[in-house]
């Protein structure tokens, strides 16, 4: 019986890659899953799994899952969250993406796009809505669903029902039921997740050089996770038979 479990999960999640696939699951630890648009079926997450419009991913207890995306842009989900990929739409002249974050906390980096492109970049969250361009920023929601903003670079628009504020790099902002309440200075809360983001900023500047230099990186990462995959099955199949 788990020899058949194991199976039917490989099969699940060796999905074949999308021509121009605009993002994917670049690395993670502990338990995450992934529940396709249009399915009730979660399924376990893994490195090159392909990320689609209307999919939604959660992260289990001690785990962490990061995303990267065709344009540049990159999140980094920690334990607890869970997301959903709303709009994710590249063109020659730019992107709309919006994404609904429903609980936990990541760290959103933003890419910055050529001169003159159009960006439409957006995160919701229970209680606010973050408009941001070439940003990076934490957010965490709580289990009653406040919302925390601590931005790092660039600016961003929080708006709710009843207004919209500025946030800029270094401040913070907070929504819940009523106005949206900004402080000048990152909370100790929010300094441990800049703390966090200057760990990866780096590592995320790095991949971005790359995926300037390869239209195809997303697809060949894809690609490589899914040989990589089957070439496992295949030697624990060939063991089985040998039994």
């Amino acid at each position: 019986m788990k020899t058949i479990l194991i199976s039917a999960l490989l099969a699940l999640t060796a999905l074949p890659a999308a021509a121009g696939q605009i993002a994917c699951v670049y690395d993670l630890a502990g338990p995450a899953e992934l529940q396709r648009a249009g399915t009730e079926q979660w399924i376990p997450a893994r490195k090159g799994l392909p990320l689609d419009q209307g999919d939604r991913l959660r992260t289990g207890e001690k785990a962490w899952c990061e995303l990267l995306f065709k344009d540049g842009s990159f999140i980094k989900m920690e334990a607890g969250s869970e997301t959903a990929a709303e709009t994710l739409q590249t063109t020659a002249e730019g992107r709309v993406f919006s994404f609904s974050f429903l609980k936990g906390k990541a760290l959103w980096m933003a890419s910055k796009l050529r001169k003159g492109a159009a960006s439409k970049f957006s995160v919701r969250t229970p209680s606010a809505v973050c408009a941001v361009r070439g940003t990076d920023f934490s957010i965490i929601v709580s289990s009653s669903g406040e919302t925390s903003v601590g931005l790092y670079q660039g600016e961003v628009a929080v708006s709710n029902e009843l207004g919209e504020k500025t946030l800029l790099a270094g401040s913070e902002a907070s929504a819940g039921t009523g106005e949206i309440a900004l402080q000048a200075r990152l909370s100790s809360l929010m300094k441990a997740e800049e703390r966090r983001y200057k760990k990866v900023k780096g590592r995320v500047e790095s991949l971005r050089k790359r995926l300037a230099a390869r239209e195809d990186f997303i697809d060949d990462y894809i690609g490589r996770q899914e040989k990589a995959l089957a070439d496992f099955e295949k030697r624990r199949q060939e063991k089985l038979k040998k039994r």
